[in-house]
């Protein structure tokens, strides 16, 4: 039986940033999440344990084993590209990029929807730009993977 799990995370879609370095006064060498990515997170996690309630699993939902995860994130379309006949939702080429989406959105899911982002096997990334008045979201779908091969 294949377990999975689908997650809505309204708003803007967030790409990880990358990790800010600081020197503490004993010299030390620190880093931290930029607050952006850190306050994405955190209001994914909060959706995740909401689903994760709705469904009556338990944290980690899948805690051994591969998954596979895959990740829509559609895009606000700009007030620039608003047209008489509204545009439909198209695919979004350019930053952010797809890698550093999904990275922010497996880091969420550790040790909630899985145990650590380790166990991604297969992982698809999806962007778009949404229809004209479309508000942004992501979703995340995260599905148990049970001894599959690779059809190529």
């Amino acid at each position: 039986m294949h377990r999975f799990l689908v997650v809505q995370i309204p708003g803007p879609p967030c790409a990880q940033g990358r990790p800010r370095a600081f020197r503490t006064k004993g010299g030390a060498i620190r880093t931290f999440d930029p607050a952006r990515s850190r306050s994405w997170k955190g209001a994914a996690q909060v959706h995740y344990q909401e689903a994760l309630r709705a469904a009556e699993m338990l944290p980690p939902a899948f805690p051994v084993g591969p998954v596979a995860m895959s990740v829509v994130a559609v895009f606000a379309c700009p007030k620039g590209a608003h047209r008489r006949v509204p545009l439909p939702r198209r695919r979004k080429a350019g930053r952010p990029d797809a890698d550093n989406l999904a990275k922010a959105a497996m880091d969420a899911a550790n040790g909630l929807l899985f145990a650590d982002d380790s166990q991604v096997a297969k992982l698809v990334v999806h962007k778009f730009v949404g229809a004209q008045g479309e508000a942004p979201y992501v979703v995340v779908r995260v599905e148990e993977l049970e001894g599959e091969e690779p059809n190529e």
